[in-house]
């Protein structure tokens, strides 16, 4: 008798082989395409949306077999991945004898992205070549550099990742190679706020035999805001001069203009607020390259990304997608170059540290405008300033003010608010919204004193900017609201200025909002148990 054959085996195999094929010939055909970023994340979104435990296998069988032609685009694969079960292969491929010391230099380049410092790898037994390893590496970003500038950014955010020592060593090295490609990254390095790393750039373009980086030094030397930097610049200049080195034109930039576009948020109520810059890549037809600052009333500068070769509807999807969640506004240019000036100052006042990627994108902000360390102040000219401080209805009104979607992230954020929660004995969000001054006067006044008004400067400069943004919203109503909040802050006793009574409550009610929550997802893992 024959025996029953089992088709539905045969069929998953079949299957699978289908899948596996699918998924190399895609891998393949992204090899060959000069994707932008954008277009490379949508490719990986569509790669992974046949599952991580399908596709992750692959790219890491491909690392395996040593092909070095698909590695870039298995590595970026596995970036994007963001799976932490990744690691451990990784870690049992760098190991292996028989894959090149390119593959395993991308590898750790994903380990890195993962949290993995290769400073902790024992990278002379890893790597059969570790110098040149290094070397290959840093010329092969100088040719993408050179081939699009606007990588600078990715460059300086994994230098931010960098103890100061690692720093300056790597670039030293980039020195050491004397390689004129070096000199677009170098310049943005030596036009930086800190004054080690500067030091170590211009040192760099000192070594570098070239008309270009003679030029460069001769630009730092005049337009620097630091006075050692400009009298380090002119000295390494007039030692390239006495080699015979004669100058050459060198303003790869000379044909980007200001940005095209630029937004701002609402104040959120941590005082951060997101500044958006557009501009037209003048290396790249028709696309287009943006940054997103995000500042602090009190920190300045706190983080910074930034998206090149984008089509203007990639760009306007972003936006859309941003003003989804984040009041903004288009505004213009003057103001931004204002905002961050005011930002900047803080930066400077506090010690803040500044994310590297930022300078990148402050040297072309100052390619066209001067972006002046000082406090910016709305003026609110079309106001009649006095006659709002003064209307007791308007001050009244402020108690509201936490209402609107401008303010709706607004509440004090502290563990000491859940002890006045419970000194409430509000037991729903109702009563929490009912409490009033009159009948809980000693919480209103040891909240304001313990938490409120340590920190009215920070609360004052919040209004003062949110008016100025819901003035150039065209929210007149709300911003003169504002205004009034704003104005009154002088209030004494403050516990009795309703936008602060206002605050309070809404602090409260987050507390037992987020109780609530907690319980009912305690509730609902115990009836799972």
């Amino acid at each position: 008798m024959q025996k029953k054959t089992n088709k539905q085996a045969f069929v998953k195999v079949d299957y699978r082989l289908l899948y596996k094929k699918r998924i190399l010939d895609y891998l393949k055909s992204l090899k060959d395409k000069d994707l932008t970023l954008w277009e490379m994340d949508e490719a990986m979104g569509k790669l992974f949306n046949l599952g991580d435990e399908t596709v992750i296998p692959i790219c890491l069988a491909k690392l395996r077999e040593n092909d070095e032609e698909m590695a870039p685009i298995v590595c970026y694969a596995l970036e994007y991945a963001n799976n932490i079960s990744v690691l451990e292969p990784l870690l049992e491929i760098l190991i292996m004898t028989d894959v090149s010391d390119r593959i395993k230099a991308r590898i750790i380049a994903v380990l890195g992205r993962y949290g993995v410092d290769a400073a902790d790898l024992p990278l002379e037994f890893i790597l059969k070549d570790f110098d040149k390893v290094a070397s290959d590496s840093m010329l092969e970003m100088f040719e993408d550099v050179q081939k699009d500038p606007f990588l600078i950014p990715h460059i300086l955010d994994d230098l931010n990742e960098f103890s100061p020592e690692m720093r300056a060593a790597y670039i030293r090295d980039m020195g050491d190679l004397r390689d004129e490609r070096s000199i677009y990254l170098l310049e943005i390095i030596a036009f930086a706020d800190d004054y080690l790393l500067a030091q170590e750039a211009v040192k760099a373009l000192g070594k570098i035999k070239s008309g270009k980086a003679l030029y460069v030094l001769f630009k730092l030397a005049n337009k620097s805001k630091d006075d050692k930097i400009r009298k380090l610049a002119f000295r390494e200049a007039q030692r390239l001069r006495l080699s015979g080195v004669i100058m050459s034109y060198f303003e790869p930039w000379q044909n980007l203009k200001r940005p095209i576009k630029a937004f701002v948020s609402a104040i959120d109520g941590t005082g951060n607020r997101s500044i958006w810059m557009v501009w037209q890549d003048p290396f790249k037809y028709k696309k287009l390259s943006f940054v997103n600052l995000l500042v602090n009333t009190e920190l300045g500068v706190v983080d910074c990304w930034g998206v090149s070769d984008l089509t203007a509807r990639e760009f306007n999807s972003s936006i859309n997608d941003f003003s989804k969640t984040t009041f903004i506004e288009k505004c213009d240019f003057d103001y931004v170059v204002a905002l961050l000036g005011d930002a900047l100052l803080v930066n400077q006042t506090k010690g803040s540290r500044i994310p590297y990627q930022f300078y990148f994108w402050k040297y072309l902000v100052e390619l066209n405008d001067i972006i002046k360390y000082e406090r910016y102040r709305p003026k609110f000219e079309t106001y009649d300033l006095e006659a709002i401080k003064n209307d007791d209805a308007c001050l009244k009104k402020t108690f509201g003010l936490i209402d609107y979607g401008y303010f709706d992230d607004w509440f004090v954020r502290d563990p000491r608010v859940c002890a006045y929660a419970k000194e409430s004995k509000a037991k729903h969000i109702r009563q929490m919204r009912k409490l009033s001054y009159q009948k809980s006067e000693n919480l209103f006044r040891n909240f304001t004193e313990e938490l409120i008004e340590p920190n009215i400067n920070i609360i004052k400069r919040m209004l003062e900017l949110s008016a100025d943004f819901l003035e150039r919203s065209n929210c007149r109503d709300i911003a003169k609201l504002t205004l009034c909040a704003f104005l009154n802050m002088d209030m004494k006793p403050l516990c009795c200025h309703p936008f602060i009574q206002g605050l309070i409550i809404e602090s409260l009610v987050m507390v037992l909002s987020n109780v609530r929550s907690e319980s009912k997802i305690r509730s609902n893992l115990n009836r799972l148990k």
